[in-house]
């Protein structure tokens, strides 16, 4: 069952924009709402992702009220670390080695937080808008990620340029890659292949098979039941496996700082002085990681 996050505040946000923007009754309007959750809840997996895409936000169009709602994914991870960011204090005439050392300390738990693999996903739901509504905070979302977020992938580009897309086996049939296990660092990779015939890609059968930075893959499992049935899509693998996607969820950190970036792009004289503080912070952490990892993601893509 897939986690919904929906506080009492952001609740009462989205009735009002509902009612704003189509014109109905706060009844309707929470009644909409409410069985729009439920089906979210109950429908998709606990590890679902509406996106593929790193910046993380999604929109899902609700057929019985017309609503298109926007949502925030992430991996619930570092409220924790928020809270450190805002209460770590400094005097103001601590040498600039104080600073730094300072700076490391708090990126490396930050790392951390990026490399976790045992964190639940959280779809967080931000409000709702009108088929005709410029969805800014969306578009701004895809420039941010690019600019400022990249690291939110980890993830070895030699690596992904060795994965072959296909395999033509020994007894000639043909594979195709649907889908891949990493863990962060990479170590090796478990790539997912699945039978294509001329009616499609056949889900009764699996192959997996290990993949390292060099390119080598060895045959670790193959799982053909009779047809109709599906296998098991990881027998026997290492915990702490997740397909990329997972890895590409911001963090609870990386979620408050688009929010936080967007909010002093768009309305800057709204920022509260400790907002100011946990975005200048974070984007401190961010600079750091950049330098001192070279992540940049023209070398990464």
């Amino acid at each position: 069952m897939a986690l919904i996050k929906v506080t009492p505040e952001s609740r009462q946000h989205l009735v009002d924009r509902a009612q704003k923007r189509f014109k109905c009754s706060g009844k309707d309007a929470s009644q909409y709402i409410d069985s729009f959750i439920k089906v979210l809840q109950d429908q998709a997996p606990n590890d679902w992702r509406f996106t593929h895409s790193p910046v993380a936000r999604f929109l899902v169009y609700d057929e019985k009220s017309g609503f298109r709602f926007l949502g925030r994914t992430y991996r619930d991870t570092g409220q924790d670390f928020l809270n450190t960011l805002k209460q770590t204090t400094l005097p103001d005439k601590s040498p600039p080695t104080q600073h730094q050392k300072l700076i490391k300390e708090l990126a490396h738990q930050y790392l951390h937080l990026l490399q976790d693999a045992d964190v639940v996903i959280v779809h967080e739901l931000k409000t709702i808008y009108s088929k005709d509504k410029d969805l800014a905070e969306l578009k701004h979302s895809y420039r941010v990620i690019h600019q400022d977020l990249s690291h939110l992938i980890p993830v070895d580009a030699r690596r992904i340029a060795t994965r072959p897309n296909a395999i033509v086996t020994k007894d000639s049939e043909l594979w195709v890659r649907q889908n891949e296990w990493i863990k962060i660092p990479q170590d090796v990779d478990y790539l997912l292949f699945q039978q294509l015939t001329r009616e499609g890609v056949d889900k009764s059968s699996v192959r997996i098979y290990s993949h390292d930075r060099n390119g080598n893959m060895e045959l670790l499992s193959y799982n053909a039941p009779h047809r109709r049935q599906v296998p098991p899509l990881r027998p026997g693998l290492p915990d702490g496996l997740h397909t990329e996607s997972y890895w590409n969820l911001p963090t609870c950190v990386d979620a408050v700082y688009l929010d936080l970036k967007y909010k002093s792009e768009q309305f800057p004289v709204s920022l509260t002085e400790e907002e100011s503080l946990l975005k200048f912070r974070i984007e401190l952490i961010i600079d750091y990681l950049k330098e001192e990892f070279g992540w940049k993601r023209e070398e990464k893509f």
